[in-house]
């Protein structure tokens, strides 16, 4: 029976040993080499380093939400969240972009230009889309919701679990861009990992992952 000590280690660990990585090939970006292909290499460190933790201990990964089932209640959890949320996200973000931040906070950050009044799409949208679920979400939530969080709360509560594995997630991105900003991911942190646990896998979440990941590249291209 794994203690509590041990799997906080444990996790503690790989969550380490991938961020230190992801950190050292985010600085090294400038290198052609190393820019095209980081995030395979944190694709595979988010995938293999816990599947190996979760083999070698003689789990499944089926059983740490690497699988489709029950499909039809995560594609219905995605498509609420995306219905739900997103529309309301895209109306704050406006409002942020062009009103708020250049009247109330530009003398406290640099506001981004105004949000162009057509949305422009990205190049090659459809690989944008597949390398999103593929590369980047999958692994990621594979690595915070699937493996983290319920091995966390396989030696603490359900709450403590989502909220370790939301604080993780969001000191991850820190420690890779070292911009403050990217702690506020610790807010689609906690709807992923409620995605995970309604859904009984991670596709739910995995899909609204990518979702989101793209309507943030519309919105960041659709800046003037």
């Amino acid at each position: 029976m794994a203690t509590f000590r041990t799997v906080l280690w444990e996790v503690l660990g790989v969550f380490l040993v991938a961020t230190l990585l992801v950190s050292i090939l985010y600085r090294l970006r400038g290198i052609p080499l190393v820019e095209s292909n980081i995030a395979v290499v944190a694709a595979v460190a988010f995938l293999y380093l816990p599947a190996l933790l979760l083999w070698r201990r003689g789990f499944e990964l089926e059983d740490y939400g690497l699988r489709f089932r029950p499909i039809g209640r995560g594609i219905g959890l995605w498509l609420g969240a995306s219905v739900l949320i997103l529309p309301a996200f895209g109306v704050f973000y406006e409002l942020f972009v062009n009103k708020l931040c250049p009247q109330l906070l530009a003398k406290l950050v640099v506001c981004p230009t105004p949000i162009a009044k057509t949305l422009r799409l990205p190049p090659k949208l459809s690989l944008l889309i597949v390398s999103q679920v593929l590369v980047v979400a999958l692994p990621e939530e594979f690595f915070f919701r699937g493996y983290m969080q319920q091995r966390l709360g396989e030696v603490m509560s359900v709450t403590r679990a989502w909220l370790w594995s939301a604080a993780l997630f969001a000191l991850g991105h820190y420690l890779v861009t070292f911009h403050p900003a990217s702690l506020l991911v610790f807010f689609p942190g906690l709807l992923f990992g409620i995605l995970r646990r309604l859904s009984g896998s991670v596709l739910a979440g995995t899909l609204f992952h990518a979702t989101c990941n793209v309507v943030m590249e519309v919105l960041h291209r659709s800046l003037g």
